[in-house]
This record gives C-alpha cells, sequence and structure tokens, in this order.
C-alpha cells in the first residue's frame, strides 16, 4: 500500500476557487483503479493551505494517476493561482494496524 501526503498553499483570495477544484479532483481520482481513498482538507492554522491524503493499492497506481491527462492541467492551474509549496511524497506503508 502506498500512503501520499501532500500539500499547496495559495493566496487567501483563491481558496474558494481551489478549494472547488481540488474537491472535484478528489472525486474523479476516487473512481481510479488502485484509489483506496483520497481526501483534501483546509489547514485550520495556515490559510490558503490544504493537506491531500491519498492512499494507493501500488505504487504503479499513483503513477498510473499522476500521468492521466488532466493532471498536469490541475498543476498549471494551481499555480497560475499562485500556488506555492506543492508536494506530494509517497510511503510505501506495510499492513493497517486499527488503533481506536
Amino acid at each position: 500500500m502506498i500512503i501520499s501526503l501532500g500539500y499547496v498553499t495559495v493566496p487567501v483570495e483563491h481558496t474558494e476557487q481551489v478549494s472547488q477544484m481540488l474537491s472535484r479532483l478528489a472525486a474523479q481520482t476516487r473512481t481510479e483503479q488502485g484509489c483506496l481513498d483520497y481526501r483534501v482538507s483546509h489547514d485550520l492554522e495556515v490559510p490558503g493551505r490544504f493537506s491531500l491524503v491519498e492512499t494507493w493499492a501500488t505504487l504503479a497506481d499513483m503513477q498510473t494517476h499522476l500521468a492521466l491527462p488532466h493532471i498536469g492541467p490541475a498543476v498549471q492551474v494551481l499555480m497560475a493561482l499562485g500556488g506555492r509549496e506543492l508536494s506530494v511524497t509517497a510511503h510505501k506503508a506495510g499492513e493497517a494496524m486499527p488503533m481506536l
């Protein structure tokens, strides 16, 4: 299993537009093969910052997602809206261990 953590910060005046765009992207991504979960949330401490948490069955599934034709333009829109600190880091996870 692959878990990725991503972040992007946009100017506060673009927060609503980016929120809607990322919400649509998340909904679409959750339908892709190998996507176990894809969540976007607003950072409660940094205005304009979004966190992305993705869970993929395999690294190949995540790489396929990143190569889809709509991902590049989505990143370009984020950058055009003043996006900064865009990062996505994948982590190979072992067996899930429910804690609560």
